[in-house]
């Protein structure tokens, strides 16, 4: 699934850019502008070009959180684990951020390491609050500035 979305991005943002910089590079093989108007046409087709994708990109993660949405209202069953899922990782975290230190101070012992429980707790948290779709827009699919910062190194700042 993740290689067609990309796979569809990485054509969408050929084909676009392709489709704005023939027109400018013709003119610049014929002397009709220099090499600088060329870069800053390039540039500014690249921009676009990004700016499309990522309009795209949210686009379509958006229809795919609500079509979790829409499946969550509809099954008893995903409510329940979801719910589930929620009341026992805040319990671990409210445990480790109260309980832990409270038993240290009253009883003085020293409680054993969790580990990274607590890590993988706000993971899976955040994960049920919708943090799969923030880390598709963070990730090797993210957006402009690392993508746009790519493209200008390709053709020479």
């Amino acid at each position: 699934m993740l290689s067609a979305i990309f796979a569809s991005l990485g054509g969408q943002i050929i084909d676009g850019l392709l489709g704005r910089i023939t027109g400018a590079f013709e003119a610049y093989f014929k002397k009709q502008i220099s090499m600088e108007e060329l870069r800053t046409k390039v540039q500014l087709a690249m921009l676009e070009t990004v700016k499309e994708v990522e309009v795209a990109h949210a686009e379509s993660l958006s229809k795919t959180y609500e079509s979790f949405q829409v499946t969550m209202r509809q099954s008893p069953m995903i409510q329940y684990v979801w719910s589930w899922v929620v009341f026992t990782q805040l319990f671990v975290l409210i445990w480790h951020q109260m309980g832990i230190p409270a038993f240290v101070f009253l009883t003085g012992k020293h409680y054993p390491s969790s580990g990274s429980t607590v890590e993988w707790s706000y993971a899976l948290i955040g994960f049920m609050f919708g943090a799969g779709a923030l880390l598709l827009r963070t990730g090797p699919g993210a957006g402009s500035s690392s993508l746009l910062a790519n493209m200008k190194a390709a053709i020479g700042k």
